[in-house]
């Protein structure tokens, strides 16, 4: 897969990770961590034992993440780290793999909240984490360019996991179990291509922002019918009426 290619390059090693954070200042509450490895075409070689620790925030976390998650005051403030130490606890558990890696996530919000957690706690290592932020990977971007749901939006992680008939495991919102189903999911992407071509099929069928004959031209090819350069003039000539 040549999209694929080009953004995982010559890696043999992922991190996979979510994170919980804080409702209004967005500081890391949680997080779990499973790292993989990969074979030369990209699909998954060994899975590793994740890790997951809870995480000491300055702010409160609010209730609707409290509701969301499950994660209460008490529980981090008697169970959680800091955020210095889990990123050090992330490095070590990643060991020599942590600079060769890409850091997968569903969806660009881990970003921001290690950017907030960054700014709230001078003293981790900044560099360990810009390096985590600038080297991630938005699992859930690319898949949203080949799999849509009928309205052509993007779908939960639950709800990708279903296209590829998995049910999700474990408790969503847990940042492990959300991690480790989004491994599950990037492996079904790898070994079931055909669900992702049919998928992908339905996708260029909903796309209205190409130019109308393009649009049309992958529609009768969707639709299994031959069409000739004469017909692609025709198209042509019909949107410029």
């Amino acid at each position: 897969m040549k999209a694929l290619d080009k953004i995982l390059q010559k890696r043999k090693t992922l991190c996979f990770l979510d994170l919980e954070g804080t409702q209004f200042s967005h500081e890391m509450i949680a997080v779990g961590v499973v790292k993989v490895d990969l074979r030369k075409d990209h699909s998954v070689k060994r899975i590793y034992k994740g890790y997951y620790t809870l995480v000491k925030p300055k702010n409160r976390i609010g209730k609707v993440v409290t509701d969301l998650t499950g994660i209460t005051e008490a529980q981090v403030k008697k169970d959680g780290i800091s955020f210095r130490k889990a990123v050090e606890n992330i490095k070590r558990y990643m060991g020599r793999s942590f600079t060769k890696c890409l850091f997968v996530t569903f969806g660009n919000h881990d970003q921001r909240i290690m950017a907030q957690s960054l700014a709230y706690n001078m003293d981790v290592n900044k560099e360990d984490v810009q390096f985590m932020i600038k080297h991630s990977f938005d699992f859930a971007e690319f898949m949203s360019q080949y799999v849509r749901d009928e309205n052509g939006n993007t779908l939960s992680l639950a709800n990708m996991l279903k296209v590829f008939d998995i049910n999700f495991k474990g408790q969503q919102h847990n940042a492990l179990a959300d991690t480790l189903n989004l491994v599950y999911l990037y492996d079904a992407m790898i070994k079931h291509r055909d669900i992702l071509s049919r998928e992908y099929r339905k996708v260029l069928g909903q796309m209205r922002h190409l130019p109308e004959p393009v649009h049309q031209l992958i529609l009768q090819l969707l639709e299994e019918k031959s069409v000739s350069p004469t017909d692609f003039s025709k198209m042509i000539e019909d949107a410029l009426k």
